[in-house]
């Protein structure tokens, strides 16, 4: 499919912008009155990390327990936690490290569940017609890199991973230009193909998308775990479930706390047990082919998702470490502060 560098970059806006009402999703159909309903924002649709929740309702985990989860879809984890924080919905997923962010802001929010496992799917991408000339990450100095960039009051965790990519490289984060996309496929490939982006960090199933359809070949891909020698905190907490503390102060917000950690864990452990074909089978995929790159991911990735949606409590200590690599001298609490583990436990 051809675009014309306008519509591309009409698109990019578009899918990075777009009032967060317009991206409503519900993921299950209207049920009888009796149902809780749970409103849920995510980045996407579609990206590889927070695959789990999207499977919740097509795998009928939230009606078993006598829930309707509604998913709403966002650019970045930052705006759909911005979103929660206006009272527009109960939960965001988001990176777990730009919580600490946050809450020097003014902005309280608290994970209740982790998503994400031990494995990354970050790819740093390269534009398919600069691949002869930019073929080392310390050649991007100068260049334009698209991300999902958060708001004014954070920088998203994707962002604040590629600066200490590109710090660990000789690259300073001021030596690049950032330009905000949405974690969607219309966001990734709009970039590339308008030439608005040079290169693009960012996560499964874009990346393989990109470089099966000749717009991007990869300079680095963090699931190898030998590209993480030099970069600090690179094993930290990827992925939560959050909400803000008031919330978890009124017994509905306990109610749908639990609720949400019940369906979560429920599809966590059917993740652990299906074949990645089942798991492809059940995604909101819309071609074959989309749902051959799901399965082939997971076939790579088999940690990638928590197990059991309980804490980590080595991840959660990385990402102090991170935190402090990313931020530089600024002081933040502990990690270990901003989760609740009274619905999810933890382990060591």
């Amino acid at each position: 499919m051809q675009y014309g560098r306008r519509h591309a970059l009409q698109l990019i806006s578009a899918l990075t912008f777009l009032p967060q009402q317009s991206l409503a999703l519900a993921q299950s159909p209207v049920g009888s009155t009796t149902e809780t309903l749970i409103r849920l924002n995510l980045p996407g649709p579609g990206s590889l990390p927070f695959l789990p929740l999207e499977l919740i309702s097509s795998l009928g985990f939230d009606r078993e327990i006598g829930a309707r989860l509604v998913l709403r879809y966002h650019p970045s984890g930052i705006r759909a936690l911005e979103d929660v924080l206006a009272g527009n919905a109960d939960f965001a997923a988001l990176g777990f490290p730009t919580l600490p962010v946050l809450m020097t802001k003014g902005k309280d929010a608290v994970a209740i569940a982790p998503i994400s496992g031990e494995q990354q799917v970050f790819h740093l991408m390269v534009r398919k017609d600069l691949a002869k000339k930019i073929t080392r990450i310390k050649d991007l100095a100068g260049h334009t890199i698209g991300t999902s960039t958060g708001s004014p009051s954070s920088k998203t965790y994707m962002q604040m991973m590629a600066e200490i990519v590109l710090q660990a490289h000789g690259v300073g984060s001021q030596q690049v230009r950032w330009l905000p996309t949405g974690q969607n496929w219309e966001s990734a490939s709009g970039a590339f193909i308008s030439q608005a982006a040079d290169a693009l960090f960012c996560e499964q199933p874009f990346p393989n998308r990109l470089l099966r359809e000749g717009l991007g070949v990869t300079l680095l891909d963090l699931s190898d775990k030998r590209t993480h020698a030099g970069l600090p905190g690179v094993n930290a907490l990827r992925s939560v479930v959050a909400t803000t503390r008031l919330f978890l102060n009124q017994p509905d917000g306990q109610r749908k706390a639990e609720l949400m950690v019940r369906m979560l864990r429920r599809t966590l452990v059917w993740l652990r047990a299906a074949t990645p074909q089942a798991v492809a089978k059940q995604a909101n995929m819309r071609s074959m082919q989309e749902r051959q790159d799901i399965t082939d991911l997971l076939s790579k990735t088999p940690l990638i998702y928590s197990p059991d949606a309980r804490f980590n409590m080595r991840q959660v200590q990385d990402t102090d470490v991170f935190l402090r690599a990313a931020q530089g001298d600024t002081t933040f609490g502990q990690a270990a502060n901003h989760i609740d583990i009274r619905w999810s436990g933890q382990s060591a």
